[in-house]
């Protein structure tokens, strides 16, 4: 199934969300927690695009898996990636890593899925 594509005048805009395996950069600060399960955050996603090794960022709704860490100490967890943009699967497909902030670095990623809106 190909994603949805939403118009806007001339361009085309697609919806684009996948699961992911990130690895969490350690915290900077004794800020609020910014990767609390089930609580979905506006945050900004960095991919290459295949053919031209290219980086893009783009705006994402990006929400952690209500999945327990196995460790109190784990620095890696799953999330989903809600986002919109021109050819997105050119950037962000099954085993593309991309790297992950909000303000500043929160870690890097693995695409793990497609999830199909």
């Amino acid at each position: 199934a190909a994603p949805r594509i939403l118009t806007s005048g001339r361009d085309q805009m697609k919806r684009y969300k996948f699961q992911a395996f990130v690895t969490l950069a350690p915290r900077r600060g004794r800020g609020p927690d910014t990767m609390v399960e089930g609580k979905s955050r506006r945050m900004v996603v960095r991919g290459q695009h295949h053919e031209t090794g290219g980086g893009r960022f783009f705006s994402a709704l990006v929400t952690r898996s209500y999945e327990a860490q196995l460790w109190p100490e784990d620095n890696h967890v799953i999330v989903t990636v809600a986002l919109v943009g021109d050819e997105p699967r050119q950037y962000f497909d099954v085993g593309d890593s991309f790297g992950l902030w909000m303000g500043s670095e929160l870690g890097s990623g693995v695409v793990t899925r497609r999830l199909f809106v």
